[in-house]
């Protein structure tokens, strides 16, 4: 689950952050409840749980993907990890009791599971769809058979609520049980209003995903995915009123790397355009993911640190020179590529345009240049 603009989780302090500062994020709207109960009243319990748990059953496969990807991680590791990324969403902290990969039976446990913050209904299988669809859903892909997940247990300790939730084999699908559901009772017409909304959903994410795929090309450069100059101009303005507003550092680099000609006219310009790849890739994996990385044009490259003073934006352009200067780019032949990055570094002021900060910063970046390249000059 992403967060926000300018959100981040901080793992090591436990904590959510707003542009590196202690931030608070408000999600939980009580007008939810009120919102669902018609729904819940004329659908009825279970079958509002079966109509969730099975769209939620049907958007596991990321989840699982997550789990079973983690690096060095077998399946209970990997679920402790995804566990900790939607507890810090919001879901609740889930627990695994036990996994009998041979008889096919997990159990375990959620704290302050949110669903129960919304409604909790006196039929203990009918409570948290959403967590049990994603746990049927999970479980089903991990044990290779249809899982099926259900509450049986809601208990209060020391002010908290826990749930504990069994999954097992089932010869029904969720969809299944949802069909017979449906021949049974008859569609009323808050269900063809879900069964309409969900082919809605369907098309909206299609053309969702299509707008995505346009406004990437739009704000991205073709080579090296890099943030372009106009859309790297508005968002570094963003930052600065930022600063301006909640009265936070924000400091701009300037990169340019050096001698790139001499890289074109040595092993040609398709090596150039690998080697630019490269180091924008470089410079991506060790900046935060609040950093603006952008290619301004050529060899020329530039980064807006929004919650970083000179001093901390200082050591992030010497991290990354000194990363530069050991990257080695593999070209075909055996052939090895090498290259040098010269940085300029200012922090920007409060009354101080974006454009003269960049000045400011260029200045800096040409005094590297003169001064023998390879090297981090901050003002």
């Amino acid at each position: 689950m992403s967060l926000p603009e300018g959100y981040r989780w901080d793992d090591q302090e436990k904590k959510l952050r707003f542009f590196g500062n202690e931030g608070i994020l408000l999600w939980k709207k009580p007008t939810l409840l009120h919102m669902l109960t018609p729904l819940i009243e004329q659908l009825g319990e279970s079958f509002y749980f079966l109509l969730v748990a099975y769209q939620a059953a049907e958007g596991a496969t990321e989840n699982y993907n997550y789990i079973s990807t983690r690096k060095d991680s077998n399946f209970e590791q990997g679920f402790t990890q995804w566990a900790e990324v939607v507890s810090n969403a919001g879901w609740g902290t889930m627990t695994l009791t036990s996994v009998d990969w041979v008889n096919k039976k997990i159990v375990f446990e959620i704290e302050d599971p949110f669903e129960l913050v919304i409604r909790e209904t006196k039929n203990i299988c009918d409570n948290l769809p959403l967590i049990c669809g994603k746990a049927s859903g999970i479980f089903s892909l991990a044990m290779k058979c249809n899982m099926r997940a259900l509450v049986t247990a809601i208990e209060t300790r020391n002010g908290r609520k826990y749930a504990t939730i069994h999954a097992s084999q089932s010869d029904a699908t969720l969809k299944s049980e949802l069909e017979q559901l449906n021949k049974r009772e008859g569609h009323t017409r808050y269900e063809h209003l879900q069964i309409l909304n969900k082919r809605l959903q369907e098309t909206q994410k299609e053309l969702e995903e299509a707008n995505k795929r346009l406004t990437q090309l739009a704000i991205k450069d073709d080579l090296t995915g890099a943030y372009n100059r106009r859309y790297f101009l508005a968002q570094a303005s963003q930052h600065h009123s930022y600063q301006v507003r909640y009265q936070m550092p924000v400091s701009v680099m300037m990169l340019d790397i050096d001698h790139f000609k001499k890289v074109n006219d040595t092993f040609g310009h398709h090596a150039g355009d690998i080697a630019l790849i490269e180091f924008s890739n470089a410079c991506r994996n060790n900046l935060r993911d609040t950093d603006m990385f952008s290619r301004l044009g050529g060899e020329e490259f530039a980064i807006s640190l929004p919650g970083l003073d000179l001093a901390r934006a200082s050591q992030t352009a010497e991290k990354i020179r000194q990363l530069i200067e050991q990257l080695e780019v593999n070209y075909k032949d055996d052939k090895m590529i090498t290259f040098t990055v010269s940085i300029g570094v200012v922090e920007m002021q409060q009354q101080e345009s974006l454009e003269s900060a960049l000045s400011r910063a260029d200045k800096a970046l040409y005094t590297a240049k003169r001064t023998g390249r390879n090297r981090v000059i901050s003002v």
